[in-house]
């Protein structure tokens, strides 16, 4: 008869952290009431995080910076532009318009400004026949298209894709490690808290 193998490593750790044998008694009490209700508060906070932070954050990485070959080039003239996304309204040359913004955080609330102009360059654009260089945005709940350069020549404005990408790259860098950061001492402590009170010690 082959001897059981010994737990893993993994295993080991998930026992140790789950602490002693299982509670009958207190487990007993808890039947028919799942963990989520019995720690609404932290089980929301999850929910929210998920919602509200994670799910935007996978979006932001998901539309990194593109390679410059893939960028699609447009003849727009400006009809008006503003502080916040969407940045610019535009005409192309077929009569469609579209908004346009330049490369900022995705986030359930939104309104972010850019700096990838001066406040000069924005007020000076509408009317101004202009080529950009952009790319749809994926897994956004509205139809969203980001622009990562634009020539204004008349205007003498140009801001180029080289600039915005090394922007925004240091952006969603940052962006990265605060979440990560903030997240997941939160995500252990739910699993610590999960692990204990599966047992039936909290």
């Amino acid at each position: 008869m082959s001897m059981p193998r010994p737990p893993g490593r993994w295993h080991r750790l998930i026992d140790k952290l789950s602490g002693p044998p299982p509670n009958e008694a207190v487990l007993a009490t808890r039947k028919g009431k799942p963990f989520w209700r019995r720690y609404s508060a932290f089980s929301l906070g999850m929910l929210l995080s998920l919602t509200l932070v994670i799910a935007p954050e996978f979006v932001n990485q998901w539309n990194r910076v593109p390679d410059p070959l893939t960028l699609q080039t447009l003849q727009v003239r400006i009809l008006y532009t503003q502080q916040t996304e969407p940045h610019l309204f535009v005409e192309l040359l077929n009569g469609q318009r579209r908004q346009m913004e330049w490369p900022i955080n995705v986030s359930v609330g939104g309104r972010f400004r850019s700096h990838e102009w001066t406040d000069a360059q924005r007020q000076s654009l509408p009317g101004c026949m202009a080529t950009v260089q952009g790319t749809p945005l994926k897994l956004t709940l509205t139809e969203r298209y980001r622009i990562w350069a634009l020539e204004c020549p008349e205007q003498n404005i140009s801001i180029n894709f080289q600039t915005t990408s090394k922007s925004h790259s240091k952006r969603l860098t940052a962006s990265l490690v605060i979440v990560l950061s903030l997240l997941i001492p939160y995500y252990l402590l739910y699993a610590f808290v999960f692990l204990r009170e599966k047992r039936g010690h909290l």
